[in-house]
């Protein structure tokens, strides 16, 4: 198994070194992002680092040679008894005589060439000297035992391969691959648009996103990082309040999403808060939002105009964050919009964020931003993700828009169905959404 390590400056680049050298059969085993500092600790650069394995073409096993033929056993005639003289009644012990024992083909030549006298008649013996055993020749070595311990290395070698094999197919579900949708038709799916389709596999072909989960995790978290812009959320002022106004067409979930971000900080940061609502237009808006306001303990005024938001936004200011709910506003409406510019030109210190349900139409969506922009938002949240069957109009919508994506909501449940929106959060939705359509 070749393993190699590519660095690049996107998970693009290192994924097409990897298929360039490794082939399209190598897997990911490990990757990670960091700073590579230039010189002097000027012109930083973030590089992408992988780690791949390829498995290498197991060798043939040794052809097992053809065992000889087996030796032909001719049976030697016995050499006939020599006459065997009696014993004297003394004698004296002799040295013990070494016996040389010819080959069988000598003995088998010799019987050829000089067959042995017919027996002469054996006169009775009191006494017959013990057969001599021939020395025992041991056998010829034979090359079977080398070829022997030559296959069991190789059949250990190829027991190893199988089981890491087993091993990688477990972990990466390269069995699956069969059955598995590729990251290109899942982010078809979900209606992404075909020039985006194109940049994020170019280089690098298809991955499927079960059997290389890690590799299509990174190519598309990475394609995020590069093309859409994050705010990581709210952040407070270290020093005096930091004011946050919701606007947004009606129906996109602009209370609700108030309501979670103030549960946010005040039960998991501790911090102070207090709730304003411009939201007169609907007669159960406010209610709502008193309903919220008194669950976490926080303060709620309502706000008629300009003048009152400024007022209330004073009285205040000794909270580390004010939450400001306002009035669905269609966005074809001229007026409406001129009116909610001038809400907040008194006051340009409070930041405003875009709220936009996923559900909404791409054009729509394009059409609300150009049209809000009189009210310069700074942020834009994405709501109902859970609404919805894909990512991409959320993609689309984003690709290359200034506007920094701060939350997404995927629920109703209050402060829990809230995320700080990044990368790894939208890739992790994919790929859930995108499991509903692996066999």
């Amino acid at each position: 198994m070749q393993i190699k390590v590519f660095k690049a400056g996107s998970m693009k680049e290192a994924m097409a070194a990897m298929k360039a050298e490794l082939g399209p059969n190598a897997v990911i085993l490990h990757s990670k992002k960091y700073k590579e500092s230039g010189l002097f600790g000027f012109r930083n650069r973030e590089i992408v680092e992988i780690t791949a394995a390829v498995e290498d073409t197991p060798p043939p096993a040794q052809q097992a040679q053809p065992a000889p033929p087996p030796v032909r056993q001719i049976k030697k005639p016995a050499p006939p008894p020599a006459p065997v003289e009696p014993a004297p009644a003394v004698q004296e012990e002799s040295a013990p005589v070494e016996i040389e024992s010819p080959s069988d083909a000598e003995i088998l030549n010799l019987h050829e060439e000089n067959p042995a006298p017919p027996p002469k008649p054996v006169e009775h013996v009191t006494e017959t000297l013990p057969p001599v055993a021939a020395p025992v020749v041991p056998p010829p070595k034979s090359e079977a035992v080398t070829e022997t311990l030559e296959q069991t290395k190789i059949r250990q070698l190829e027991d190893e391969l199988a089981q890491m094999k087993a091993l990688l197919a477990g972990v990466l579900g390269k069995d699956s691959k069969k059955s598995g949708l590729s990251l290109h038709d899942a982010l078809k799916l979900q209606e992404v648009d075909e020039n985006i389709l194109s940049e994020i596999s170019a280089g690098v072909g298809d991955i499927f996103i079960d059997s290389q989960s890690n590799a299509a995790r990174w190519m598309f978290s990475s394609y995020l990082s590069e093309h859409i812009n994050f705010s990581d959320g709210i952040k407070l002022n270290r020093r005096g309040y930091k004011a946050i106004a919701l606007l947004g067409t009606t129906g996109v979930g602009k209370t609700t999403t108030l309501a979670k971000i103030a549960a946010k900080f005040v039960l998991e940061q501790n911090a102070t808060a207090a709730m304003i609502t411009a939201d007169t237009y609907r007669i159960s808006a406010v209610d709502q939002l008193r309903t919220y306001s008194d669950i976490l303990g926080l303060p709620l005024e309502v706000v008629y105009n300009p003048q009152e938001l400024t007022a209330a936004v004073e009285r205040h200011q000794n909270k580390d964050l004010i939450l400001i709910d306002t009035a669905g506003r269609s966005q074809h409406n001229d007026f409406q919009m001129q009116e909610l510019a001038d809400f907040f030109s008194a006051n340009p210190q409070i930041e405003k964020h875009l709220v936009i349900s996923s559900t909404t139409k791409p054009a729509d969506a394009k059409e609300i931003i150009k049209r809000f922009a009189a009210v310069k938002p700074e942020k834009i949240i994405i709501t109902k993700i859970d609404e919805t069957g894909g990512l991409g109009m959320v993609i689309n919508l984003l690709r290359d828009e200034k506007l920094a994506l701060s939350y997404v909501t995927t629920g109703q449940s209050v402060p829990d169905d809230i995320e700080i929106a990044s990368a790894d959060v939208l890739t992790n939705i994919f790929l859930k959404k995108a499991a509903e359509w692996v066999v």
